[in-house]
């Protein structure tokens, strides 16, 4: 038999370690849906919470000369981040108290009296580099934006920041908070930067495709003439993240390799993981001990600690405890199939350990958000429940999906877009020619830009097509660069297009203007509080589909951003997704 949707939604998540001042700790995040901040003795003992707040704890940061920790939360996903100073004592301080502002976390100042970040409580549509000094609040504008700023370290008087432009061209900047001097750092054309970082002799390292590089490599940047050196680089994989002990000697590196996230240090592979991705790497200070987060498809995420080349778990969630037995977990398998333009389009299947029926199982594709994002081997818990459901779930890369290098990811943009859902029916056609698929019954399942690809696909590739479910999917890229947070749209029209300069691309590829093509019966999902993707995409979207009787069911969630995080939000559209399918797929 199999679990009840809303056990699968009850599996909670231990990730973000960060070691204490003296390495005795480790601060970090667990919990459900809203996680928050917990720490523990290094071998997993004495663990307790510091924080209760009935919101997600998006991030921690600690300070650099003792325990203070840095957290920030929002109001119901609506990314509107505020700070909170979490004490050694455990007394708890709001630094920031704009519920209608967004505050991205940059850096403590070397001697923890200060902090950097960005926001845009100036404008909206821009974000301002600020400073703040913590004794007493007084906040100081270093910086006026003009677009998305974040700050990425800060060393001596000095701050690196990056101008996100788009998701393929971002500048560097160093701000000297003495003189005033904002300089950005040379490069030699469309750059992407990532975990930046200043190293002890002054100068930064970072992750980037700096000089024409199509992968992202770790390098050591000069902030003088912005000129690389190559650190580690891994050829035909993104370097995902790095990590340099204190004492600059052993280094940390993630290496994508196919979406797997596969850690080393010193250049030899961490062995004993789950199969799948970690993340989160952090040094002891002592630069002896590594913590990380590790998963896979199926084990939930866990924090893990590497020390004398061994690896080993420390607090993983207890599948045993919700009744399920991980070892009858199936695990993903890598595929690709070929696109009608000869490209091969990479993703990862996974199927019930049970045999399939005479004629064969039903199926969903899972399209993943972005698009600038990938599917990859991690946990998935509505994944797992679907499958436990009796369904094959494929999760396509289609072009404009990251970890496959700049070529790849820029492949879908502006007109090029309708490639991308082709590449979606050709998986679909490939999946349908698979052993114990019934191809009769395959659905189609996404998320943001992968709701878009759901709605586009019933649209204009109705007669693949079973059944559908699109959560806060683009409807209309007209209506969506109108309404959402000010601050994205020119960051996501550079990718999608803008609306004055591609009209006839949009009516083609908008799925409103299609509707009447619908076939396959829809559920579709949608928070209020949603800055990225306003709820009227989905609100039209299904009063057009009403208007014309076709079959739609529309779940509003109250207090819901991009994303379902609330336990009872978990448990509705859990359990809503498993009657949909077996409604109309099973």
């Amino acid at each position: 038999m199999p679990h009840a949707p809303a056990t699968w939604s009850r599996i909670p998540s231990y990730t973000n370690p960060s070691f204490s001042k003296d390495g005795a700790r480790l601060f970090h995040l667990r919990g459900e849906g809203l996680p928050q901040l917990w720490v523990m003795n290094i071998d997993g003992s004495d663990a307790s919470a510091l924080t209760s707040f009935d919101e997600k704890i998006a991030f921690l940061r600690r300070a650099p000369n003792d325990d203070r920790v840095i957290v920030g939360i929002d109001a119901g996903g609506d990314e509107r981040q505020q700070f909170h100073l979490v004490s050694p004592d455990g007394t708890i301080r709001a630094l920031t108290s704009a519920p209608d502002v967004i505050h991205n976390f940059g850096a403590w100042s070397p001697d923890g009296e200060r902090i950097a970040y960005s926001a845009n409580d100036r404008d909206e549509r821009v974000f301002d580099v600020l400073v703040m000094e913590l004794a007493s609040g007084a906040v100081t504008q270093v910086m006026e934006g003009r677009g998305q700023f974040s700050i990425t370290g800060w060393n001596g008087d000095r701050l690196s920041v990056i101008e996100d432009h788009s998701s393929s061209d971002q500048r560097l900047w160093i701000i000297d908070l003495l003189s005033g001097e904002r300089r950005q750092i040379p490069q030699p054309g469309l750059t992407r930067y990532a975990q930046i970082r200043w190293t002890q002799d002054g100068a930064l390292m970072g992750l980037t495709d700096h000089g024409s590089a199509d992968f992202m490599r770790l390098c050591r940047i000069d902030p003088a003439n912005g000129g690389v050196s190559l650190v580690h680089e891994a050829p035909g994989c993104d370097v995902d993240s790095w990590s340099q002990a204190p004492d600059r000697g052993r280094l940390a590196v993630i290496v994508n390799q196919d979406g797997y996230g596969l850690p080393s240090v010193d250049g030899t592979a961490i062995e004993g993981l789950p199969h799948g991705v970690a993340s989160d790497l952090a040094w002891s200070p002592d630069g002896q001990t590594l913590a990380f987060t590790a998963q896979s498809p199926t084990t939930p995420p866990g924090i893990w600690l590497w020390r004398d080349g061994t690896a080993a778990a420390l607090v993983h969630p207890d599948l045993a405890a919700l009744g399920i037995d991980a070892a009858t977990l199936p695990d993903w398998r890598l595929v690709s199939w070929t696109a009608e333009d000869g490209t091969k389009i990479p993703g990862f299947l996974v199927e019930p350990a049970t045999t399939a029926p005479g004629a064969g199982r039903p199926a969903v594709i899972w399209v993943h958000g972005g698009p600038a994002s990938q599917s990859r081997p991690n946990f998935r818990a509505d994944i797992q429940m679907l499958v436990d459901q009796g369904y094959a779930v494929l999760l396509p890369n289609v072009r404009g999906s990251t970890g496959y290098g700049r070529a790849s990811m820029e492949s879908d943009d502006v007109g090029l877009r309708p490639a991308a859902l082709a590449d979606l029916a050709a998986g679909r056609h490939w999946l349908a020619g698979q052993p114990g698929i019934d191809a009769a019954k395959i659905g189609v399942m996404g998320q943001s830009y992968g709701g878009w690809m759901v709605l586009a696909a019933i649209t204009l590739y109705p007669e693949l097509w079973r059944a559908a479910v699109d959560y806060y999917g683009i409807a209309d890229f007209v209506t969506l660069l109108e309404r959402t947070g000010p601050w994205r749209r020119d960051h996501r029209a550079r990718e999608y297009g803008f609306p004055e300069t591609e009209p006839n691309l949009f009516a083609q590829i908008s799925p409103i203007h299609h509707i009447a093509n619908v076939t396959a019966p829809l559920l579709v999902a949608h928070g209020n509080r949603d800055p990225r993707v306003p709820k009227h995409e989905s609100d039209q979207f299904v009063t057009a589909m009403a208007e014309r009787q076709k079959k739609v069911r529309y779940l509003e969630f109250d207090y819901a951003g991009h994303g379902f995080i609330r336990p009872q939000h978990r448990i509705d559209i859990y359990e809503a997704v498993a009657a949909h399918f077996a409604e109309h797929l099973a």
